[in-house]
């Protein structure tokens, strides 16, 4: 039988800002990060954490990706959703593509046992109202023990009563606090933004590696 392990489960990794600001501040947790824009896969080169380049949802396949062409901060699988917050941007002049999807349910069931202590990071554009009913469904909420979520019923036309309705069933389960790592992106935020980062990795990687290696014993 393995050792219990510490799970950080960052979906919708954007330019990876979330593994930097959740490992600066606890490390030791096995990293594993779900981002489908392939705009932003160079940026997870020298980060400690295990890129999956698909989406997730709640089933196994592909989906359509809407790409906000302006920073990707609002790209989206939702086709309602204004994937640009201002408008300046229609969906229909914004990049289409097909990407891999994952359902995040049957993943965290079959990577996470109840042991386990996980974090579980969703910022999804408001895929997150189907993605935390069906885990509810599922049962595999209860693996959770941390939810660290934005939450984008506003932007995506969910209704208040059913934000309100999920937000108490899931607080059954688990604890939640709101996420934003907007601060740790470095995707077009200049120089300044990337020698920051590069700091900070000089710091997360000993104490990833040390981290890894008291596991090991």
């Amino acid at each position: 039988m393995r050792a219990n392990k510490r799970f950080f489960v960052d979906c919708g990794g954007n330019d990876g800002c979330s593994v930097i600001q959740f490992l600066s501040k606890r490390p030791g947790f096995t990293s594993i990060t779900f981002e489908p824009n392939p705009v932003f896969s160079g940026y997870y080169r020298f980060l400690p954490t295990e890129l999956i380049k698909k989406a997730v949802t709640t089933y196994d396949g592909t989906v359509t990706f809407t790409v906000d062409p302006l920073d990707g901060d609002g790209s989206s699988i939702l086709a309602g959703k204004d994937v640009v917050f201002d408008k300046s941007l229609s969906n229909d002049q914004c990049p289409k593509i097909a990407v891999d999807c994952v359902d995040l349910s049957a993943f965290l069931k079959s990577t996470v046992q109840p042991s386990d202590y996980l974090c579980l990071k969703l910022d999804v554009e408001g895929a997150e109202y189907d993605i935390l009913e069906k885990m509810l469904r599922d049962g595999t909420i209860d693996l959770v023990d941390e939810l660290l979520i934005e939450f984008h019923w506003h932007k995506c036309g969910v209704p208040k009563d059913r934000h309100d309705r999920l937000v108490a069933e899931v607080e059954k389960h688990t604890t939640i606090s709101e996420w934003d790592a907007e601060r740790y992106c470095v995707h077009k935020q200049g120089v300044k933004s990337g020698m920051r980062r590069a700091l900070l990795l000089a710091e997360i990687w000993p104490r990833h590696v040390m981290s890894a290696a008291f596991a090991r014993a």
